[in-house]
């Protein structure tokens, strides 16, 4: 079992919920573990306003959903290139992190491509304070040993079901 024990708290997030828990890890400093699951290293979509600080948003591109056979919606490419220097401003600053981080990444995500933004962020940050473990062949939704694979489900917010990638035993 995951356990912190204190002083500090421990935070854990899957998808978006991993860009928050990121952040909150950057700028709450009784943060002192986090585990992020698939999520990203810079903010999209939305701004983070924190105090005086204002993190703007990598745009989504819409326009580059595609459609899978079974007319549900494949994301993976609808963020822009990270990477690109117009879009440096829109990163956590996880060289801000003082507490530890475990990145969890399925290589097969539709969503994101989540491992590129774990190295982006461990990049960052010391060596010491970060790990990634990431599994070939899993999807978007890692969930416990012995769950039953989603690799499209419905979410609030989209026309149609969305693509999460990944196989069953991976």
């Amino acid at each position: 079992p995951l356990q912190v024990r204190g002083p500090g708290l421990g935070v854990v997030g899957v998808s978006k919920g991993a860009e928050v828990a990121l952040a909150m890890a950057a700028f709450l400093p009784q943060v002192v573990a986090t585990v992020w699951i698939n999520g990203t290293a810079f903010l999209h979509g939305n701004p983070l306003v924190y105090k005086d600080l204002r993190i703007p948003p990598i745009p989504y591109y819409t326009e580059r959903v595609i459609f899978t056979e079974l007319g549900a919606l494949d994301n993976s490419a609808i963020f822009a290139d990270p990477r690109d220097p117009a879009y440096g401003a829109s990163a956590i600053p996880a060289e801000k992190i003082r507490g530890k981080v475990l990145f969890v990444v399925g290589e097969s995500d539709r969503s994101f491509n989540s491992k590129l933004f774990a190295e982006l962020a461990m990049a960052r940050m010391p060596l010491e304070s970060c790990r990634l473990l990431s599994y070939p062949g899993a999807g978007h939704l890692i969930e416990p040993p012995g769950s039953p694979l989603c690799s499209i489900s419905s979410i609030r917010g989209t026309p149609r079901p969305v693509v999460w990638g990944g196989e069953a035993q991976p």
